[in-house]
């Protein structure tokens, strides 16, 4: 046989597959997975209807365990569109029921449990490169319950990943979070207050691409979360601290809360957060630090957009 007719039997072979998957009513995410296998031209889009909104945008290189980067992140525009970040990307996991979705999850529990040491901790990034496997692949939109309670079952795991000495696993770590963060939204909201005390000790930290990966982090929580005047709180310490890189993140997380409030003003004043985010303001304007100083002079002439009497005082 010729290499043309060779293909030509490859190719209708393929065709005939794509057939057989859609009259089986095979589930797209399967089928999409097994096309591109294949190599099939267009497989991603048997997976658009259920799984488009479970994996995040990605334009950084593929991640390797020597990767020792932190994030960037692009600019935010004042339509309100949340920050982006350039994760590294992973394989999608697939699962075939709630009971596999379960053992996965639970098999995870030992070693997350006690101190890192050199027996856990690659088993711990492992999991949580497992985790944003899963959240690449179906079980977000077959077994959500199922993922979201496991998730925070593990969350306490999770941060003891993401607050560890080792750079590249606590970047990992972060990476998981953000995920998490842009693929459940408000599904993370009974978790956001454990995530929020658990960077506030990396946000201060030396290590510039700990801190940046913690304000980046955050920054991505407060965008996709539900508001709540909790979030307010903590910029408003964060203002506060004694270190001067939270008090330079303060004045991003504070834009991005403005940002997203602009269409709930009467809200937003009405639980305090207009006055908490103009005494936050304030307080960074009058800031010994002139990165502080500069950092919140962009805060505050957003904020006087949509509070101008407010600013003026």
């Amino acid at each position: 046989m010729s290499h043309a007719r060779s293909s030509t039997a490859r190719d209708a072979a393929k065709a005939d597959l794509k057939k057989q998957l859609v009259a089986f009513n095979v589930r797209r995410s399967i089928t999409a997975h097994i096309l591109s296998t294949l190599g099939v031209p267009n497989a991603a889009d048997f997976a658009t209807s259920t799984v488009q909104h479970a994996v995040p945008q990605v334009t950084s290189r593929p991640e390797t365990p020597a990767t020792d980067h932190g994030f960037s992140r692009s600019t935010v525009t004042d339509s309100g569109h949340p920050p982006t970040t350039d994760l590294a990307p992973v394989e999608p996991l697939y699962v075939s029921s709630q009971r596999e979705l379960e053992d996965i999850l639970r098999q995870m529990h030992p070693a997350f449990e006690d101190k890192e040491t050199e027996d856990n901790w690659k088993i711990r990034e492992s999991n949580v490169v497992k985790i944003r496997r899963l959240l690449a692949g179906n079980a977000l939109q077959e077994h959500h319950a199922v993922l979201v309670a496991g998730i925070k079952d593990l969350l306490d795991g999770i941060l003891k990943v993401v607050n560890t000495l080792r750079t590249t696993m606590s970047t990992t770590g972060c990476q998981l979070v953000q995920d998490l963060a842009t693929t459940l939204g408000a599904s993370l909201d009974p978790m956001v207050e454990i995530l929020l005390r658990g960077f506030e000790k990396m946000a201060a930290a030396t290590k510039h691409i700990s801190a940046q990966n913690a304000m980046v982090t955050v920054d991505t929580v407060m965008a996709r979360v539900s508001y709540h005047p909790r979030l307010m709180q903590h910029i408003w310490l964060a203002a506060q601290d004694k270190n001067v890189q939270p008090r330079q993140f303060a004045a991003d997380w504070l834009k991005t809360i403005l940002r997203k409030q602009v269409s709930n003003k009467a809200q937003f004043e009405h639980s305090g957060g207009a006055e908490t985010a103009e005494k936050t303001i304030k307080k960074g304007l009058n800031d010994a630090n002139p990165k502080v100083r500069e950092n919140m002079r962009g805060t505050y002439w957003l904020f006087a957009q949509t509070w101008p009497s407010r600013a003026e005082a």
